[in-house]
């Protein structure tokens, strides 16, 4: 499972981790052409250690690698750099000329390679010559010194192999190597930035990680497709066959197969914000299950912000909470649907001031009962659970609970806060609708959806579908509102 997240997570990034070594070789590349060009000029010097190599009689003998180490620690010490500053007349001093040179043995032999670096390889050339010329010099000095000494030795024998010649090709900087090690760190900083994106990203983008950090499995996935302008535009499912009828379709048999097990004829359709398009989901699937011969019953409970009278051409202030307070008999209330058999629309009714206690009250959980009693299937359109509490109270009295998700704006959080409010009035939660997924050809479909009373787009622009409900429902002939 980790190795499947690790690829998913590269896939959705995999732009990121292409463009940020494409990005560090590029610049690499040109640090590089403006770095200025070192050049590096070395003399070879051959050292013959006198026999037997020691310091005071009947002390340990020294070994060739120990004098080849003592030789290269005497050539870098500031005496003798002063001395080759002073001959070549260096703009440096002895801290800086002692960085620009590195003598190391010849390993398994008795030379010392003394190389110098420098930007100017003349100078590079001149300073090495004189370098191991000054510490000849110098060497030669202490050996005449010591000659007639009690104690002295056999001297060595320094000699220069090979001299400093003018070097043609910089050692530095190297392109290649500079742009291969930025592809490199480049392809690292871009998958720690993939990943830490990743973990920062709260949307919901899969259903694989809507199960594993919200415990939701997804029962339908419905694809952004805009709303015909005709009155019932939004009731995509009337069309006939297309890609979008059967999307509601396979939700359909998706909640049947889930029900196996409990019964499931009351389904509270809710979401975790607004404008994630529940309003939407709860007509079509309504008219999907009618249209498989079973009578559905489509209650708009939303008080706050009711759709399905809007959707469906219907009056919205008598309805629900006219039931609910039994001010009005049901037949009266109970019209079928003129286009879809065995469908049954019951809108909101007139807003009351306390839309949480008149969910949660007896005479609504009598109303779902009777409900149960004549209908195959109760769909109950109600508001974003987050929001307000009437989600929660209904869903508590059904049978089961449905979360749209908005692909585009859900957040795993927010979607994680709606199913444990349901959790924790018992609801059970059978699974989520992946909503406003794109389509083909990239079109995008939005609508606002505005909550709490005379709420509005937030942009300060009203969407057409944001308008009143009043302002935007025709009355049917022979029917007023009585708002």
């Amino acid at each position: 499972m980790e190795l499947i997240r690790y690829w998913r997570v590269m896939r959705r990034w995999a732009w990121l981790i292409v463009l940020c070594p494409l990005a560090a070789a590029l610049a690499a590349g040109l640090i590089s052409l403006q770095l200025p060009k070192v050049y590096e000029a070395q003399v070879s010097l051959l050292v013959r250690p006198a026999q037997p190599l020691s310091v005071v009689p009947g002390s340990a003998p020294l070994t060739a690698d120990q004098v080849l180490r003592t030789y290269a620690a005497l050539m870098t010490e500031r005496p003798i750099l002063e001395r080759v500053i002073s001959d070549e007349a260096l703009p440096t001093d002895p801290v800086k000329l002692s960085r620009q040179i590195t003598v190391n043995p010849v390993p398994t032999t008795t030379i010392l390679n003394v190389a110098v670096r420098d930007t100017d390889p003349d100078r590079a050339r001149r300073t090495a010559n004189t370098l191991v010329a000054d510490f000849l010099a110098d060497v030669k000095a202490i050996q005449r010194s010591e000659a007639n000494a009690p104690t002295a030795s056999s001297a060595d024998n320094l000699v220069v192999k090979s001299p400093a010649i003018l070097p043609t090709d910089p050692v530095w900087p190297k392109p290649l190597l500079i742009v291969a090690l930025a592809l490199i760190a480049g392809l690292a900083v871009g998958a720690g930035l993939a990943f830490l994106l990743d973990y920062m990203d709260q949307s919901v983008r899969s259903d694989e990680i809507l199960r594993e950090r919200v415990g939701l499995v997804p029962l339908g996935h419905i694809s952004f497709v805009p709303a015909k302008p005709d009155r019932r535009g939004e009731l995509l499912t009337l069309s006939g066959d297309s890609p979008i009828v059967e999307a509601y379709k396979a939700l359909r048999t998706n909640l049947l197969f889930s029900s196996v097990d409990k019964e499931v004829k009351t389904i509270v359709i809710t979401s975790a914000g607004p404008n994630e398009g529940k309003s939407r989901t709860a007509a079509n699937l309504a008219i999907v299950l009618a249209q498989s011969g079973h009578p559905t019953l489509l209650v708009d409970a939303d008080f706050r912000r009711p759709s399905q009278h809007r959707m469906f051409g219907r009056v919205r202030n008598v309805g629900l909470s006219n039931l609910i307070v039994q001010d009005m008999p049901e037949g009266a209330l109970f019209v079928p649907d003129e286009q879809v058999k065995d469908l049954v629309i019951l809108a909101s009714g007139p807003t009351p001031p306390n839309p949480s206690e008149l969910l949660g009250s007896a005479q609504m959980n009598g109303l779902v009962a009777r409900f149960r009693k004549h209908f195959d299937y109760v769909v109950i359109d109600t508001p974003p659970v987050n929001a307000v509490t009437d989600a929660s109270v209904l869903a508590a009295n059904t049978d089961a609970a449905i979360l749209v998700v908005d692909t585009n704006k859900a957040t795993y959080t927010g979607v994680q806060h709606a199913k444990q409010a349901l959790d924790r009035v018992g609801a059970k939660v059978l699974g989520s609708v992946m909503n406003k997924m794109k389509a083909a050809g990239g079109r995008y479909y939005y609508y606002e959806y505005g909550y709490g009373y005379g709420s509005g787009a937030p942009n300060g622009k009203v969407h057409p579908e944001a308008r009143p409900a009043e302002a935007r429902t025709k009355t049917p002939v022979g029917a007023e509102e009585k708002e």
